[in-house]
């Protein structure tokens, strides 16, 4: 009996220890926002079987309506000419992925009671081997649809590669290409098309070296041994899509084919790079007036950059992975997390998210993956969920000075972090340092712990071997985090600019003045 009594007591010990780690309850800890209120709901599948309904652009009109479209790829009573085998060839395709024997079209549909219902309103007739691409398209003000597809996929021989764009003035009943789009030398796949709030589109659009027959790329998997073989660029027009400025090139030197965007307050436009990419981070690009200036790439603190994004009006972004996966953050993308309260189930890849008017955020995609035609029967669906706001954290600002030391003029190799919260110091902190030696300095590196004092500082000194280093080129690089993995819920993460120093550093000996020849000494 007593054995069970002294059992429960060090049971319900142990529990208070956990529950109230490090003087925290671990219910603070929650994570600041979750989903609420996660709906799913299929708004189109074709009636043949196995039904392929794949790859949606999601997007807005002009007169609150919204629009939705999709291809449909059916096996027609008559197989269509199945392309060449020098089309084949050219475009390396994986066997079970050419469609060019199956009727394609593109279907669009509209609803105009805030997505209530939906009604098939467009079908465009398209030949192209696996996908035509259609993924950037807008509704213009004047009611124009604006329609990029991947002309390097068509199978109509009068199709060149920069034909990429299309108009319907008809509600999309009828489409009209439109001029050659970009410089011949390039193919495009365009990604994403969105509308700013005063009406600017911005097009994103990777560019690659034109391949095929007769150019110095054979086939689509072709390489010519570059450093980024595929770059993605910016288009931007200022009167609904009748001109367009461009490209203007992003994620430098990075092989990156698809991308999404929010427009900051500011003004200024927010970029990710998603996590399928080798490289995740943010990049901002710049507005003044109509000229756009792209930041540097940042790589992301910690966490997994969505594919497509969206800015909800308490400052908070949210973005979806496909199939389904949720993520958000509250420091502008410097890290991610998991989204609680949505359900991942295979819908909505390729995924399309939209911010309401009404608070609610939904996003657009289809069941599956990138499959074979007839592997599965896909639907086109959307998940709608409000984002809840349970607390918000706290903006944080963290900076490194290397110390000075004025007695002897040299910089020893100690640093002083200082981290901050609207100017006020945060003491009894944990920060992250980490030393990284070059290649010129063969001494170990380090990751510590550090934890601020009363006026928000930590302090920390390199072994003394950095100070005994005497080659001039010897150098390493610092880094220093907060709260990367959001162990404290109160506060957002902070990152000081990572920065190159020599161990040796001081100043160097005043010049003396040059005596003029002949002068007395």
């Amino acid at each position: 009996m007593r054995s069970d009594i002294a059992r429960c007591l060090y049971l319900s010990v142990a529990l208070l220890t956990i529950l109230t780690k490090g003087g925290r309850s671990l219910m603070a800890a929650e994570p600041a926002v979750r989903a609420v209120d996660f709906e799913s709901r299929k708004i189109y599948q074709s009636a043949h079987h196995p039904s392929y309904t794949s790859w949606v652009s999601f997007f807005p009109g002009e007169h609150g309506q919204w629009y939705l479209t999709c291809e449909k790829v059916t096996r027609p009573a008559q197989p269509l000419p199945q392309c060449t085998p020098q089309q084949w060839y050219e475009m390396s395709l994986p066997v079970g992925y050419d469609k060019s024997q199956y009727r394609m079209e593109i279907v669009m549909l509209e609803s105009r009671d805030n997505m209530e219902t939906w009604k098939v309103t467009s079908r465009q007739p398209v030949r192209f081997h696996h996908s035509a691409g259609s993924f950037a398209q807008a509704r213009t003000e004047d009611g124009r649809f604006l329609r990029f597809l991947w002309s390097c996929y068509s199978l109509d021989p009068s199709v060149q590669p920069n034909e990429v764009f299309y108009q319907s003035t008809d509600d999309g009943e009828t489409w009209e290409k439109m001029a050659p789009f970009h410089d011949p030398h390039f193919i495009s796949s365009p990604h994403r098309l969105r509308t700013l709030r005063d009406g600017t589109m911005v097009l994103c659009a990777p560019l690659q070296p034109v391949w095929g027959e007769g150019t110095d790329r054979p086939t689509r998997g072709s390489s010519l041994n570059v450093v980024s073989q595929m770059q993605m660029t910016l288009h931007f027009s200022h009167d609904q899509g009748r001109t367009w400025q461009g490209p203007l090139p992003l994620y430098g030197g990075q092989n990156v084919s698809e991308t999404d965007f929010v427009e900051l307050p500011s003004g200024d436009l927010l970029f990710f790079n998603n996590s399928i990419f080798s490289t995740p981070g943010r990049q901002f690009v710049y507005r003044r007036g109509n000229v756009f200036t792209p930041g540097p790439l940042e790589k992301v603190i910690s966490g997994t950059v969505p594919e497509t994004v969206c800015l909800t009006k308490e400052g908070v972004l949210v973005g979806c992975m496909r199939a389904g996966s949720y993520h958000w953050s509250d420091d502008l993308g410097l890290t991610w997390q998991g989204l609680g309260g949505t359900a991942g189930n295979g819908e909505v890849y390729q995924p399309w998210i939209q911010y309401l008017d009404d608070g609610r955020i939904a996003c657009a995609g289809h069941l599956g993956a990138d499959d074979p035609i007839g592997e599965r029967d896909q639907y086109i669906s959307i998940h709608f969920f409000r984002l809840e706001v349970r607390h918000k954290t706290t903006a944080t600002r963290l900076t490194m000075e290397r110390d000075y030391d004025a007695a002897t003029g040299r910089w020893p190799n100690a640093y002083t972090l200082t981290l901050t919260s609207d100017g006020q110091p945060l003491a009894d902190k944990e920060v992250t340092f980490q030393y990284t030696p070059g290649k010129h300095l063969p001494l170990p590196g380090e990751t510590l712990t550090l934890r601020t004092d009363v006026q928000g500082k930590a302090h920390v000194a390199l072994p003394d071997a950095f100070d005994e280093v005497e080659d001039r080129h010897a150098a390493y690089t610092v880094r220093a985090t907060f709260n990367a993995d959001r162990t404290d819920p109160d506060f957002k993460p902070a990152r000081a600019p990572s920065m190159h120093f020599y161990a040796l550093a001081h100043r160097d000996p005043p010049l003396q003045p040059i005596r003029a020849k002949g002068s007395a000494e």
